[in-house]
C-alpha cells in the first residue's frame, strides 16, 4: 500500500525491493532471514582436459572449433588403432575355438572306454590284464582328464586374454563424460600425443559454483543446504542497478565467451545492447543455488573484519538463443536465505 501512494514509479518500486530485501520474509512455508553477502564471485564448477590413456596419432579430433557444444557419449577423439584392432580380431577368433576341448574330450573317452574293458576282461578272467597294465590304463584315463581341464582353462584364458584386448581398443577413443562446451582446442588430427597430453577441454556450463562471503556475526545462522539468491547485476553511478550491455567479442576472443552465430555454438554472455533500469529487474535475473561448503576457516577483509567463506551450487539457465546466463568471473550479488530454526 506505501508503494502504491509514492509519486514516482521508479522510486517507488526500487524503495519496495530495497525494503523486502531488508524484511524476514518466507520460502517453502518456513520463516528466513536474509542475509547480504558482502562479495560473491562466480566460478566453473566444473572444467576437465580431455586426454588419450595411451600413445598414438589422431586421426579424429571432434570438434576442431572451439565453443562448440557436444553431448555426453558423443566421441572427441579416436586414435589410429589399427594394430590393436588386429589383435582384438586374434584374441575373439581364439576365444571361439573349441578344438583343443574337443580333442581332449575324444582322448578321455578313449582312455575311459580301455579302462572299462580291461577292467571287465580281469572280472571275467582273473588276471587277464597284469596290476601293471591296469595302473598304466588308469595315466591314461588321469591324462585325458588333465587335458580336458587344461583345454577349458585355456579358453578361459583366451576370453579374459579378449576382454583385456578390447579394454585395451576402447583407449583409443575418448568419448564426452558430460554435457559441455568445447572451450580450448590444442591438438589436430595427425598430431602424435603422449599419454595425459591435453587435446580438447570440455566446460560444463550447467552448473557453477558461487564463492560468498558473508560477515562472522552470521555464523549461527548459515548451514549446508540453505537457499542462496544469485542476481545478475553491477554497480554504476549512485548505486543503480542495472545489467550491462555485454561487449562486442574480439576477434581472438574464446567464442563461448562472445555472441553466438546459429547452430550449436553458443555461451554464456549476455545478449548486446540493451541495459535493465532497477524496475526493470525481473525474477528471470535471480538464480537459487544451495550452500555445499561452509569454510571452517574464518579470515579479515580488507577492513580487517571476520569474513566467513561459502561455497554454493548454482544452477546456470539458457536465454532463448541457448548462451547460458551466469559465467565466471561476472558481477553478481548474493542474498542468503537462512531458515529460522
Amino acid at each position: 500500500m506505501v508503494c502504491r501512494q509514492m509519486g514516482r514509479k521508479k522510486l517507488a518500486q526500487f524503495v519496495c525491493i530495497a525494503l523486502l530485501l531488508s524484511l524476514t520474509s518466507t520460502v517453502n512455508g518456513q520463516d528466513v532471514v536474509r542475509i547480504d553477502a558482502t562479495e560473491a564471485q562466480m566460478q566453473i564448477k566444473r572444467q576437465v582436459p580431455i586426454s588419450s590413456e595411451v600413445a598414438g596419432t589422431l586421426v579424429t579430433v571432434n570438434p576442431t572449433e572451439e565453443g562448440i557444444l557436444v553431448a555426453k557419449g558423443e566421441m572427441l577423439i579416436k586414435l589410429n588403432d589399427s594394430v590393436i584392432a588386429a589383435e582384438v580380431a586374434r584374441a575373439r577368433k581364439q576365444s571361439t575355438l573349441t578344438t583343443e576341448i574337443e580333442f581332449a574330450e575324444v582322448a578321455l573317452a578313449t582312455a575311459l572306454e580301455g579302462q572299462t574293458q580291461k577292467r571287465d576282461a580281469n572280472v571275467r578272467r582273473p588276471g587277464a590284464f597284469t596290476p601293471s597294465e591296469m595302473r598304466q590304463v588308469d595315466l591314461e584315463v588321469r591324462k585325458g582328464e588333465a587335458q580336458l581341464s587344461k583345454s577349458n582353462e585355456d579358453k578361459g584364458l583366451a576370453e579374459l586374454d579378449l576382454k583385456i584386448k578390447e579394454a585395451q581398443l576402447n583407449q583409443y577413443t575418448v568419448f564426452a563424460p558430460f554435457d559441455g562446451f568445447v572451450t580450448k582446442v590444442q591438438k589436430y588430427a595427425g598430431n602424435n600425443v603422449r599419454p595425459g597430453d591435453p587435446v580438447l577441454t570440455l566446460t560444463d556450463m550447467s552448473e557453477l559454483r558461487a564463492s560468498v562471503k558473508v560477515h562472522f556475526k552470521h555464523r549461527d545462522l548459515l548451514f549446508v543446504g540453505d537457499e542462496v539468491e544469485i542476481r545478475i547485476v553491477t554497480q554504476r553511478g549512485a548505486g543503480a542497478v542495472e545489467r550491462q550491455p555485454a561487449a562486442a567479442p574480439a576477434e581472438d576472443s574464446d567464442p563461448i565467451f562472445g555472441d553466438a552465430p546459429t547452430g550449436k555454438k553458443g555461451g554464456p554472455s549476455a545478449d548486446p545492447g540493451f541495459a535493465l533500469e532497477p524496475d526493470e529487474i525481473s525474477d528471470a535475473e535471480i538464480f537459487v543455488g544451495r550452500i555445499d561448503l561452509i569454510d571452517p576457516k574464518v579470515e579479515p577483509d580488507s577492513t580487517q573484519s571476520l569474513m566467513i567463506r561459502l561455497g554454493v551450487t548454482v544452477p546456470n539457465r539458457q536465454d532463448k538463443y541457448g548462451r547460458y546466463m551466469l559465467q565466471e568471473g561476472m558481477p553478481v550479488k548474493a542474498v542468503i536465505l537462512a531458515k529460522k530454526r
